[in-house]
């Protein structure tokens, strides 16, 4: 995966791109209108989206009984996407890619299910929020009996720790570096982008290709006003 310099360095492209073509004609008198027809829309705010301030909203989502988030959900290391264990990645994102620490407390394995359009949001100022595309199934075997938990704030040792991979919904903010603090936010209930997951329900994203395709339907929605017929027609090929 990528290095987080180069991660950047992609989002700053995307976004001096879009300031070129959004600029408008105010020195030639110029108008700045809204296109009309297929790709018109409204700019709504959505908090935690782009540059809109606030939480992002949606249901609570909730882990199975017996099952917590064990100390702080952090950043995969930006140069190798690892999160100290091994373990592959879990969703196609690039931008927002964090290391969840999970106890099981029951006793015996407990599947736990990520669901598309979980929100990762970040506690860190400048930082991304993230989000899931995919439906991730994981298998969490019971944590060893002990008083566990993370020693002195750091990584719960003895914690299952579970890599998930999302999508940026802030294009000007940072991608994740390694260690930064994130935790789990809602399952969107923002209608566009529960929309976008409906489209890419059944899809493979396989390619890095496929991946910049999935990421600027996303910028379409939280930096502008929604997807275009142009996002609509590459997703309908993956």
């Amino acid at each position: 995966m990528a290095h987080a310099a180069w991660k950047w360095m992609a989002v700053a492209a995307a976004v001096g791109a879009a300031v070129l073509a959004c600029g408008g004609d105010d020195d030639e008198g110029g108008t700045n209108n809204p296109p009309t027809g297929i790709d018109a829309g409204v700019n709504e705010v959505r908090p935690g989206l782009g540059d809109d301030p606030g939480e992002p909203l949606g249901t609570q989502f909730n882990l199975p009984t017996g099952v917590t988030v064990s100390g702080t959900v952090y950043g995969a290391d930006d140069l190798t996407s690892d999160c100290g264990n091994g373990a592959p990645g879990n969703g196609s994102g690039v931008y927002v890619q964090v290391c969840v620490p999970l106890r099981n407390s029951t006793g015996g394995p407990v599947e736990v299910v990520f669901p598309p359009g979980l929100v990762i949001v970040s506690t860190s100022e400048g930082f991304q929020n993230g989000l899931l595309v995919e439906r991730v199934v994981i298998t969490v075997p019971p944590t060893p009996p002990g008083p566990g938990g993370p020693p002195d704030g750091g990584t719960d040792p003895d914690a299952t720790v579970v890599p998930l991979f999302t999508y940026c919904l802030n294009e000007s903010q940072n991608p994740n570096e390694k260690g930064t603090p994130y935790k789990l936010g809602p399952v969107t209930s923002d209608s566009a982008l529960k929309e976008l997951l409906q489209l890419l329900s059944g899809k493979r994203i396989d390619s890095p290709e496929d991946v910049d395709v999935v990421q600027e339907a996303l910028y379409s929605i939280t930096e502008s006003k929604g997807l275009t017929a142009e996002d609509r027609a590459a997703i309908n090929k993956l």
